[in-house]
């Protein structure tokens, strides 16, 4: 299997635009995912508290998600590396056979 460099950067472009949206929402959003007690009795006390921590175990899974995307970002500048380290690597070579010739 072939893949073009290319398209490597151009996935990795996708991804960290991904990761970005989701970094800002979060960012931006975490608090009003917690809200707030709707009333002053003891059941909507109790509900908030759930619902809190419901957001935040779900801010905590969205972070993890993050934190993969970062690992499959790097990985992806690294093939790129690879990618045009190879191609320098072949285009040196190419030169020297020419130049031997």
């Amino acid at each position: 299997m072939t893949v073009q460099p290319e398209e490597v950067v151009r996935l990795k472009h996708r991804l960290e635009a991904v990761r970005d949206d989701v970094t800002s929402f979060i960012s931006a959003n975490r608090r009003s995912l917690r809200g707030g007690p709707l009333a002053d009795d003891n059941v909507s006390q109790d509900a908030a508290k759930d619902f809190a921590a419901n957001a935040d175990s779900a801010v905590d899974v969205t972070r993890q998600f993050v934190d993969q995307l970062d690992i499959t970002i790097a990985g992806l500048e690294s093939a790129v590396a690879t990618y045009r380290l190879a191609d320098d690597t072949q285009a040196i070579a190419l030169q020297q056979i020419t130049k031997d010739h």
